[in-house]
């Protein structure tokens, strides 16, 4: 019953952060007035996001179910590179525009739990176990597939952002770097969770 919970609890507030992500990015971009206006809100982005996260982290220690460790931990990577690449990158001027018109930190907090890093990841991770599960090639090729197809995705979703303001990029920061920055952190996803995978669940 408690790891059932902590799974519902995890899944909400990715839900909801990916909710409030997405709305980051449609004008009247109404995440960033709120943030701006109200420390509150601020507090209460904090609060679920550490909410939903502790709800992940005891649903994957689940016992019996060692490989939910790994899965946790591939995806908590991902959210947590995402962080710091949201707070990093505009603070160094490399990224601006509508969508960083608001306090940093809360930015970067939804921008973890968003479709573009713990989502996706969950998501994407979950395809890697089940396929793994049947063929580790086949489970490699698709992934690799994907993260093939990554690359006109993030391509042609910089090319709106900029087009409509939201996103602006400055200091010698391009889309091509968008692009690796992209690839680099769902590639190392797969490879985490095969780090940290127990033996038992290993499959050639």
């Amino acid at each position: 019953m408690l790891y059932r919970l902590a799974g519902l609890t995890a899944l909400v507030g990715l839900l909801i952060g990916y909710s409030a992500g997405a709305m980051m990015h449609v004008s009247p971009y109404p995440v960033q007035r709120l943030l701006s206006q109200s420390p509150l809100v601020t507090v209460i982005v904090v609060v679920l996001a550490l909410v939903g996260l502790a709800g992940l982290g005891v649903w994957g220690k689940q016992p019996g179910r060692a490989d939910r460790d790994a899965f946790v931990a591939g995806i908590m990577s991902v959210g947590a590179l995402a962080f710091i690449a949201n707070v990093l990158a505009p603070s160094v001027g490399w990224w601006g525009g509508r969508i960083f018109e608001a306090p940093l930190f809360p930015l970067a907090v939804l921008t973890a739990l968003r479709a573009m890093a713990m989502v996706l990841a969950a998501l994407l991770l979950t395809l890697y176990r089940w396929l793994a599960r049947l063929r580790k090639w086949l489970a490699l090729l698709v992934y690799s597939l994907i993260l093939l197809a990554l690359i006109p995705a993030t391509v042609y979703g910089d090319a709106i952002l900029l087009r409509t303001g939201a996103l602006t990029l400055s200091g010698g920061y391009t889309v091509s770097h968008d692009v690796v920055l992209g690839e680099a952190i769902f590639l190392l996803l797969p490879v985490i969770y095969e780090l940290l995978l127990p033996a038992p669940f290993k499959v050639r």
